[in-house]
C-alpha cells in the first residue's frame, strides 16, 4: 500500500469541502483569514500566468463611444446637447454599501485613459409609488473625463441591498454569544457568511423580486431621462416615471452599458424585460420609451455570471428559441425589445457559483424578443497555486469576487474582443475563438 499516496489522498478529501462551503461565500469580505495562508501561494513574483479564452460573438466594448465625442468640442459645465456614456452596474448577493464598485471603476478609468474625476458623486435615492414606505437603496452617479475634456463618461453604481436587509435582520440573533459560542471559530465565520448572502437569493424568489426589479428598472429610467448637468447633487423623493419632465429623452442620444454581478444578472435581464414587454404600450409614454429600446443594441457584462444556475426554479420565458423570427435587419414577427443584447458572460472555472451561457441554453431559457447574442469568457481572476502538495487549488472567494480590479477586465470592457481596436494587454494574455452563426446553414 502507498501509505503517502493515502495520506495525500485523505488530506485533501478533509480539505475539500471547507473549500466547497467557502465557495459559497460570494464575497472576498470573508474568509481571507481562514483561506489566504493556504491558497495565496508564495509571495514571490512570478508571471501570470492566468487564463483568459474568448469565445463567441465579437463585441466592441466601451471605447468606441467615446471616441464618438472625439469630433465634438470640449464639455462646458450646463451643455445637455453633448452625448454621454453611460455605464450601469448592478451588484449580486451580499451585504453592500456605496463605493461597493470603486475598484472597477477606477479599473475602468485607467483602461480608458479617464484619470480626471469629478469630486463627489452625485446621489439619486430611488423611490417609487409602488413602494412608498420601503428603502429600495441608491444610485450613485460618478463622473469621468480625459485630461482634453472630449471624452466624458458616467458612471452608475446601484446598491440595492437595503431592499433585502429586512430579511437578513430575521437572523441576527444568531449573532449572539448564547450560539456563537457553541460554534468552531471557522465555523462561526462561515455561519456569518451564509446569514449574510443566502437571503439574497431566497428573497428575489419571493416578495422582494419585484422592489429589486423596480430599483434596477429605475437605474435604467435615470440613465435615460437625464444628462449630467441636469442631475442634482441629491436627488430625493422622485420617482423616474411617464410623469418626470424629460422621461425617456435621452435614450436616442446617449450611449450605455450595463455591467453586472452574480445574482445581479438575473435581476438585470428581468428588470429589462419587463421595461420593454408589451403590455406597457397601453401608456404612450412608456410606449415611446419601449420603442426607443427596440431601436438600440446593448452590452451586457455578466461578471461571475449566474444565469443556469439562478433559472432552476423559475417559470419559462415568454417567447424562446424564435430568435430568428425577431431579430436581424428583416424580422418577420413584430415586438422585439432591442435590436440586440449582447450578453458577455465572464466566468472563472474555480468559481463554484458561476457558469459560461451554451448557444444551447440561451436559445432554450433566454428571452427571444431581447435578441440576445452571447460571448463567453473563462478568465482566471483569482491565481492557481499548489495546496501543501496535495493538487492545485484557487481561493474560490477571489474566483468570484475578484473581478473589479483585474486589468484584463478592465481591458475586455473597455475595447472587447474580436476586433481591430482590442487592447494590446487583451491580445497578449487572451486566446480568441470566433463563433460565426453562419456556418451552422
Amino acid at each position: 500500500m502507498n501509505t503517502q499516496g493515502t495520506i495525500m489522498r485523505y488530506g485533501l478529501a478533509r480539505c475539500l469541502p471547507l473549500l466547497a462551503v467557502l465557495a459559497l461565500a460570494g464575497c472576498e469580505s470573508f474568509g481571507r483569514g481562514v483561506t489566504q495562508a493556504m491558497l495565496e501561494g508564495s509571495s514571490e513574483a512570478a508571471e501570470d500566468t492566468r487564463a483568459c479564452e474568448v469565445e463567441g460573438r465579437p463585441f466592441a466594448g466601451i471605447e468606441p463611444y467615446l471616441r464618438a465625442q472625439d469630433a465634438r468640442p470640449p464639455s462646458v459645465p450646463g451643455d445637455t446637447e453633448r452625448p454621454e456614456v453611460k455605464v450601469l452596474y448592478v451588484h449580486g448577493i451580499g451585504t453592500h454599501a456605496p463605493g461597493h464598485a470603486t475598484a472597477l471603476r477606477q479599473n475602468l478609468a485607467t483602461a480608458l485613459g479617464l484619470e480626471i474625476r469629478a469630486p463627489r458623486a452625485k446621489r439619486i435615492v430611488i423611490a417609487h409609488p409602488r413602494f412608498p414606505d420601503q428603502d429600495l437603496g441608491e444610485i450613485n452617479v460618478s463622473r469621468l473625463t480625459d485630461t482634453e475634456r472630449r471624452r466624458d463618461l458616467l458612471f452608475y453604481e446601484l446598491t440595492w441591498s437595503p431592499i433585502t436587509q429586512p430579511d437578513k435582520d430575521l437572523l441576527a440573533f444568531d449573532k449572539e454569544q448564547e450560539y456563537v459560542l457553541r460554534r468552531a471559530a471557522v465555523n462561526q465565520a462561515m455561519r456569518s457568511f451564509v446569514n449574510d448572502i443566502a437571503p439574497d437569493p431566497l428573497a428575489y424568489a419571493g416578495q422582494k423580486r419585484e422592489p429589486i426589479l423596480t430599483a434596477v428598472g429605475q437605474s435604467v429610467c435615470w440613465m435615460g431621462s437625464r444628462s449630467w448637468s441636469e442631475l442634482p447633487e441629491l436627488t430625493e423623493g422622485t420617482s423616474c416615471g411617464p410623469a418626470l419632465p424629460g422621461f425617456g429623452s435621452r435614450l436616442d442620444q446617449d450611449d450605455w452599458v450595463i455591467v453586472t454581478h452574480s445574482l445581479g444578472s438575473r435581476a438585470t435581464l428581468d428588470a429589462l424585460q419587463g421595461m420593454a414587454d408589451l403590455p406597457i404600450r397601453t401608456d404612450p409614454a412608456l410606449a415611446s420609451f419601449a420603442d426607443a429600446l427596440s431601436r438600440r443594441e446593448i452590452q451586457v457584462f455578466m461578471l461571475s455570471n449566474q444565469l443556469p444556475l439562478l433559472e432552476a426554479g423559475r417559470e419559462g420565458q415568454q417567447v424562446v428559441g424564435q430568435t430568428a423570427a425577431y431579430c436581424g435587419p428583416n424580422p418577420t414577427t413584430p415586438g422585439r425589445f432591442f435590436e440586440r443584447t449582447q450578453i458577455i458572460a465572464f466566468s472563472d472555472p474555480n468559481d463554484l457559483m458561476s457558469y459560461p451561457v451554451p448557444d444551447q441554453f440561451a436559445d432554450r431559457y433566454i428571452e427571444s424578443r431581447l435578441c440576445p447574442s452571447v460571448t463567453n469568457i473563462t478568465i482566471n481572476v483569482a491565481s492557481v497555486n499548489s495546496f501543501l502538495g496535495l493538487g492545485d487549488v484557487a481561493n474560490p472567494l477571489s474566483a468570484h469576487s475578484g473581478y473589479g480590479p483585474d486589468e484584463r477586465v478592465g481591458a475586455l470592457l473597455a475595447r472587447g474582443a474580436g476586433n481591430a481596436n482590442v487592447a494590446p494587454l487583451v491580445a497578449e494574455r487572451c486566446t480568441w475563438r470566433e463563433t460565426d452563426e453562419t456556418l451552422m446553414q
